[in-house]
């Protein structure tokens, strides 16, 4: 798997992040190996996003409209939090100009930069079945197996948070606390796994699968 690696020279001045993917948001301005300014709500609307947003700009002195740069994490993770994360950035982009750069990220990427170890990475995906990532490049390979399978092969791996519990028994050893502030170094952390975007998309491997609606037959 090609890592980003963002070939550009990096030289935005303001660094908002927004990440969602978790029940807890998570916003702030990054600095080169910290941050500048960090914010959490467990407020997962499109007003509370823009109010923890705000707070984290005035604690550097800085309006919305001043960032040129934005970070968000496309998932894999709560449907709802990267739905809102996603129109939140849109709303940016329309509303600043210029138009801010937006960069995104897989959190399943950004857990092995937590984590600093060769294990793979597991996510959850939908009810039996996961997401595992691998490889020692920064931006690893990603593949949907089922739960079965991904516990079975891949034992030692390292798992984002579960909302859902839809695993349960997993060592408190092997989950990621998913703490940006505490986990990541700010943009030294981010860019090796950050890709530049046109449009925030929410993270979408395999598209969603609706059973085919069917009438009962009448019985005479």
């Amino acid at each position: 798997m090609e890592d980003y690696a963002i070939s550009e020279q990096f030289d935005a001045k303001l660094s908002l992040l927004v990440d969602a993917s978790t029940p807890i948001l998570q916003v702030g301005v990054l600095g080169k190996n910290d941050w500048k300014s960090f914010h959490t709500s467990e407020k997962q609307a499109l007003e509370g996003l823009f109010f923890a947003a705000k707070q984290t700009l005035e604690e550097v002195g800085q309006p919305l409209s001043s960032m040129d740069a934005i970070f968000f994490c496309e998932g894999p993770g709560s449907t709802l939090g990267l739905r809102i994360s996603c129109a939140f950035i849109r709303t940016l982009q329309w509303a600043n100009h210029p138009t801010p750069r937006v960069y995104m990220y897989n959190a399943l990427d950004l857990g092995k930069v937590m984590c600093g170890t060769e294990a793979s990475i597991q996510a959850p995906f939908r009810k039996g079945f996961r997401f595992v990532r691998t490889g020692k490049n920064a931006v690893g390979k990603k593949e949907i197996l089922s739960t079965e399978d991904a516990l079975s092969r891949f034992p030692e791996s390292m798992h984002l948070p579960d909302p859902r519990s839809l695993v349960e028994d997993l060592p408190e050893t092997q989950k990621i606390p998913y703490s940006l502030k505490d986990q990541v170094r700010g943009l030294d952390d981010l860019l090796p796994v950050s890709k530049l975007c046109e449009l925030a998309t929410p993270y979408a491997p395999r598209p969603a699968e609706f059973q085919k609606w069917r009438p009962n037959p009448r019985s005479n």
